[in-house]
């Protein structure tokens, strides 16, 4: 049975919606979505019940007892509920369900992204896991992390090391579970690359190039030539600074107190981790995983011209620190 905030008649269901359900694994949690997310990797329809089912509902304007409230967003013990202007509103429950009332006139492509970005995120929040913002290759066996805000280049680093044959694990979203015998390892989303029109050029991927991400932008959606579907182990996290004009590549290990702070910084949404009163979890993740695998400075310039030599680089230091 529905609850109250699912009751919707087919026949009033938004155009965008599919009549056909869309499957998917993402962060290794089996998905049933209303609406296509292009950015995922679609799969085989599940014959099980999915583990994460995305849907369009009629949504409440506020929880009815908050226990804690963060500008559009409200939290209770088991749910989030977020609006963002002129895209729709969201509520996130259980670890289970991403539900959603769209607002007329919004964009198709930020409604995806918030759903496989931010509501995700939450969604394995609540499972218990730590998210980063980061992207993962797989290096003989072991998952190497790069972290950054928007914008930092963590995407196209990514591409370009599976255009060398490592084998891309995340874009953007990374989720890190606990291991038994310690350390943390991490879930292959089933996501494709995000890239910049001048990252599509310089790396000449116009062939494989796929839809826009979003309406009236240069970013689009590129399946990678190389993925793992494994989860790995955190074999080391690498923090992406910019370099100033003429500054060489350098890659530096980071002290325990500064690599505690940088991952602090690039959980995937640091007000959200505050709001669901994750911040305990999250210190006592990056202690431990600060135990297992190593933090580094990844310091290189933003353009395309010093590329070589940072992959070079790290190629050279994965090879050395090779068990």
């Amino acid at each position: 049975m529905h609850s109250t905030l699912e009751v919707a008649a087919a026949a009033a269901q938004p155009a965008f919606l599919s009549p056909h359900p869309f499957d998917y694994v993402i962060s290794g949690l089996t998905v049933r979505s209303e609406v296509e997310i292009p950015s995922a990797i679609a799969s085989v329809a599940h014959r099980q019940t999915p583990q994460v089912s995305i849907r369009a509902a009629a949504l409440p304007l506020h929880l009815e007892n908050p226990l804690r409230t963060f500008g559009q967003v409200e939290v209770d013990d088991r749910q989030l509920l977020m609006h963002i202007n002129r895209i729709a509103r969201f509520l996130i429950r259980d670890g289970s369900e991403i539900l959603f009332e769209a607002e007329d006139g919004h964009d198709p492509g930020d409604l995806t992204l918030y759903l496989l970005g931010t509501c995700f995120a939450v969604l394995l929040q609540q499972r218990g896991c730590v998210v980063l913002h980061a992207s993962a290759v797989s290096v003989d066996g072991r998952a190497m992390l790069f972290c950054g805000q928007s914008g930092a280049g963590k995407s196209t680093l990514a591409a370009m090391l599976c255009e060398r044959g490592f084998p891309l694990l995340n874009d953007d979203v990374c989720s890190l579970r606990p291991e038994p015998g310690g350390g943390f390892s991490v879930t292959p989303d089933g996501r494709m690359l995000k890239l910049w029109e001048p990252s599509v050029q310089h790396l000449e991927l116009t062939d494989r190039r796929g839809p826009a991400v979003r309406g009236n932008t240069e970013k689009y959606y590129m399946a990678p030539p190389v993925a793992d579907r494994v989860a790995q182990r955190v074999g080391g996290v690498y923090i992406l600074e910019d370099a100033e004009p003429g500054e060489s590549v350098s890659l530096r290990r980071l002290s325990v107190v500064d690599g505690m702070a940088e991952l602090k910084r690039n959980s995937y949404r640091p007000s959200l981790v505050w709001a669901m009163q994750m911040e305990a979890t999250y210190f006592r993740a990056t202690a431990a995983l600060q135990s297992d695998a190593s933090l580094y400075a990844l310091r290189r310039p933003k353009d395309f011209a010093g590329a070589g030599k940072v992959l070079e680089m790290l190629e050279s230091h994965w090879k050395s620190s090779r068990p």
